[in-house]
């Protein structure tokens, strides 16, 4: 293989939305404090991934797409135990920018 090892490094960054930070759809307690620190590992890899969590309006995990249901409670699907989410991360919200 050519390339230094540090070359080939990467960061991998999972979901780092605004739903997921204070006052979002489905906010993590703390979860905009880790922005700063992602930002200067970030300059550290030649190579920075980041995941995105991005639903569909309607989307059969959240809560409002089964009437009666409210978030967090427990169904059975066809594969198996589902958490209902509030919506969050919705195509083209501001909820799933980063």
């Amino acid at each position: 293989m050519n390339g230094s090892a540090a070359e080939r490094e990467v960061l991998i960054i999972i979901d780092p939305q605004i739903d997921f930070c204070p006052g979002g759809a489905l906010a993590v307690p703390g979860g905009d404090e880790i922005v700063p620190t992602v930002n200067r590992l970030a300059r550290d890899f030649p190579h920075v991934i980041l995941t995105q969590d991005w639903h569909p309006p309607g989307h059969r995990s959240f809560a409002s797409a089964h009437p009666g249901r409210r978030a967090f409670e427990i169904i059975e699907v066809d594969y198996g135990a589902q958490t209902l989410w509030p919506d969050h991360c919705v195509q083209g919200t501001k909820g799933a920018a980063f």
